[in-house]
């Protein structure tokens, strides 16, 4: 797919009744915040999210993979991946809004939101003692990675 369409589809990720409103809060919070406090605020905004939308119980990773896949495509937020190593499990987060929402340079702070809605997501899965980092993203097509691992791994 080339730049354009990619560009086209990756807008229409954000209602345009929206998009004005989250575009202009983004702009106002980073002109009051620094980046650090912006990441905290929406990694509680993420947390506070996932407490509100629980997934239920999971015996997996697979059925907690199909349960984040669940929550976030009703939503129209793209879906998770999965995939265990082997002192971590990745997590990569497809086709987030967060750029056709809050703007371009928000990228470095808005993913925080994911990695706190995982971080209640798994602490609600007893999953207890580790933490959910973001290491990479975003890619192309708006994706995100994340890591679930022990504090400091």
């Amino acid at each position: 797919m080339d730049a354009a369409h990619l560009e086209y589809l990756t807008d229409q990720q954000c209602s345009r009744q929206w998009k004005g409103f989250l575009r202009a809060f983004s702009e106002e919070f980073a002109t009051q915040l620094q980046e650090d406090d912006l990441r905290a605020l929406m990694r509680r905004l993420g947390s506070r999210f996932a407490a509100s939308t629980p997934l239920g119980a999971a015996r997996s990773v697979d059925e907690l993979q199909m349960a984040m896949g669940r929550a976030w495509i009703g939503l129209d937020w793209g879906w998770t991946a999965l995939t265990e190593q082997d002192a971590s499990l990745e997590i990569v987060h497809h086709c987030a809004p967060l750029q056709a929402a809050f703007g371009a340079a928000a990228v470095r702070w808005s993913p925080a939101f994911l990695e706190g809605a995982y971080q209640e997501w798994f602490a609600q899965a007893d999953a207890g003692g580790l933490q959910v980092r973001q290491v990479g993203g975003p890619d192309a097509d708006g994706s995100f990675t994340f890591r679930l691992a022990r504090p400091g791994a």
